[in-house]
């Protein structure tokens, strides 16, 4: 489907301190600064009011150019190091001042949407704890730096949070194995695993509940009534169709969702989602398509999976109607397509 220019269209959005952040920490010339920021349109003094936020696309071509231009790919994950929790604001006091991690991240996961818009940071309990972190618009490119700093961060909090002692199980990345792994393993103290489905720190179960000696319930209470004051999503989805979309996208981990997951997420019926999408002139069964070979085409960049196996995580049973799929919507093949893009993203 062709989108309507008349449509207001959604365009997701990051808090501008957080661009201020990585800028503070790049070893760049003011010049280089100045010249990479207004190649996207923005000026230095956007990014210094209280309020500013700047598209998430820009932030994450912004974040990838950077990096090139210090000319160190694991910029974003040493940077994320040496941040604090003022970084994010009111959801960083938060996780510092909890009383155990899985309080912290309960409460970082449900206020991520005060620091950008497009992504999902979710907690799973039990016998195998872990944090998982999505960006859920598959047009949203490139993402290796953006995930490896969002992981780092956390990693980072959860340090403060537990001191020395604490180390994660395991960490995960859904692109490509760099060609330096050394500083993955030696930032995060664990085995490091890329081509994975999910972006996602694994935890020890007795590190979930480990008592935290610096928890302050007073500071906590105050910073949630304050981020109450800022559930007021002035970058709302404008389309039911974008709505759609992106619950497509938020799902898409485990099972491809289908429609009874989908209207479950929106809390509709199967009539009124087909109903309100005819109106918007298309289908569920369209939608689930693209977002399907949207999903592939960013697998197809960013890991170094086989065809075979990008079709499995595409909900493909076999190789040939992925094909057939995938020129349909993108114009070649899945093999020409990342032919094409030989020299990008897997650096």
């Amino acid at each position: 489907m062709t989108p309507d220019p008349t449509e207001p269209q959604r365009v997701p959005r990051i808090q501008a301190k957080i661009l201020r952040g990585i800028l503070n920490g790049a070893p760049l010339p003011e010049s280089t600064v100045e010249a990479l920021l207004g190649a996207e349109g923005i000026r230095p003094g956007d990014l210094d009011h209280v309020d500013a936020t700047l598209p998430f696309a820009a932030y994450l071509r912004l974040f990838d150019n950077i990096d090139q231009a210090i000319g160190r790919d694991t910029f974003g994950l040493d940077l994320s190091s040496r941040m604090g929790p003022e970084l994010v604001g009111p959801a960083g006091y938060i996780f510092v001042a909890s009383s155990d991690l899985t309080q912290a991240v309960r409460a970082l996961a449900s206020s991520v949407f005060t620091i950008q818009d497009a992504t999902t940071f979710e907690v799973q309990t039990g016998p195998a704890p872990h944090v998982r972190y999505r960006i859920t618009d598959n047009d949203l490119t490139p993402r290796r730096q953006d995930v490896e700093f969002s992981l780092g961060y956390v990693d980072r909090l959860i340090r403060l949070l537990l001191g020395p002692r604490y180390a994660p199980a395991e960490v995960w990345f859904e692109h490509a194995r760099p060609a330096r792994l050394g500083r993955h393993e030696a930032v995060f103290g664990c085995p490091v695993f890329f081509d994975q489905e999910v972006n996602a720190l694994w935890f020890r179960p007795e590190d979930m509940d480990r008592r935290t000696a610096q928890a302050d319930p007073n500071l906590v209470a105050l910073m949630q009534h304050y981020i109450q004051l800022l559930d007021q999503r002035s970058h709302a989805i404008t389309t039911f169709t974008e709505d759609v979309r992106q619950t497509l996208s938020a799902l898409s981990e485990g099972p491809e969702p289908g429609l009874d997951r989908v209207t479950a997420r929106l809390g509709i019926s199967a009539s009124t989602l087909g109903r309100r999408l005819r109106a918007e002139g298309t289908t569920f069964r369209e939608l689930a398509r693209r977002h399907r070979i949207d999903r592939a085409a960013r697998m197809l960049l960013e890991t170094r999976l086989s065809i075979l196996e990008v079709a499995e995580r595409a909900g493909y049973v076999e190789t040939a109607s992925f094909t057939r799929a995938f020129q349909a919507v993108m114009g070649q093949s899945p093999r020409a397509y990342r032919a094409a893009a030989i020299g990008g993203p897997l650096r």
